[in-house]
């Protein structure tokens, strides 16, 4: 099962957003509004002045179905947070551009489960990527959108390191 793999080592998948943060609560919460009776809203319905204090903590993927994994998730957003605790800034580039082939697989895995489930994916846990940080957990709420309402084109993202 891809989920099984796909899950850092010593994390679990969240199976309630009662229990996550309260800021992975409020885009959940934006993202549920949204959506309304549709499955899963599109990019078009996200006003990022609707978050701002979120911003610095979001991130926003490309999925480019069809193409090979180290193809298929670009990102076209990257917050300030985000780009601070990386080191650099991802925004236009593949995911396996800018971290180890094993990582990488791992954040393609996830996407690949939000993509064929069209749910949301909710987790916590070690960080793995970039072991030489200060930071050692994180808690992610990856939220698929869409433009036709049936196939997820992005993925809304927060993820709070501490």
């Amino acid at each position: 099962m891809i989920v099984d793999h796909a899950i850092v080592p010593g994390s679990t998948k969240r199976l309630s957003i009662g229990e996550c943060r309260p800021e992975l609560q409020e885009l959940h919460a934006l993202w549920q509004r949204l959506r309304g009776n549709r499955r899963m809203p599109a990019r078009r319905d996200f006003d990022p002045i609707q978050v701002p204090k979120l911003l610095p903590d979001m991130f926003l993927v490309d999925v480019l179905a069809g193409n090979p994994p180290e193809r298929r998730y670009r990102v076209r957003l990257q917050g300030t947070a985000q780009a601070d605790y990386y080191g650099a800034d991802w925004t236009g580039s593949y995911i396996h551009q800018m971290i180890d082939q094993e990582s990488a697989d791992r954040f393609c895995a996830v996407g690949d489960f939000i993509v064929a489930s069209r749910e949301p994916w909710i987790s916590t846990g070690a960080l793995y990527w970039l072991p030489e940080k200060p930071y050692y957990r994180f808690e992610s709420v990856l939220l698929p959108l869409s433009d036709d309402g049936i196939s997820v084109n992005m993925i809304l993202g927060l993820t709070r390191l501490f």
